[in-house]
């Protein structure tokens, strides 16, 4: 005998597909996507014997990126992190790791100045 569909077993099966639909969507989206934004790079040029931007604000585990755009080396050096020397033409990355402000220096030119101020996601 055929089976008949009423109003509500077509309401079911309807709500049935997009409830299938929207899960395999957001499985499709991979681990991790319903956490919020993902971490993000950030880049601190050294030029003219000084960091740009002067002052960063970043968030808990996103990247910094230092590059040397100067003929000599420059440092990016704080309380919590320490390039060592950056080669002209190198780069250098710290990812954030905890909340804070974080001065930082190049040890080779003092007057070069820099904060990263590192906030919660």
């Amino acid at each position: 005998m055929p089976r008949r569909f009423n109003r509500r077993s077509s309401r079911h099966a309807a709500l049935t597909f997009v409830a299938v639909a929207v899960g395999s969507w957001l499985g499709s989206l991979g681990p991790g996507a319903a956490e919020g934004p993902r971490p993000a790079t950030h880049t601190v040029v050294m030029e003219a014997v000084a960091f740009q931007p002067g002052v960063l604000t970043v968030k808990v585990g996103d990247a910094v990126v230092w590059v040397n755009r100067d003929p000599f080396p420059h440092t990016a050096t704080s309380a919590k992190f320490d390039s060592k020397d950056i080669a002209p033409g190198a780069s250098w990355t710290f990812t954030a790791k905890a909340p804070g402000e974080l001065p930082y220096v190049c040890t080779l030119h003092p007057t070069m100045k820099g904060t990263l101020r590192v906030t919660t996601r």
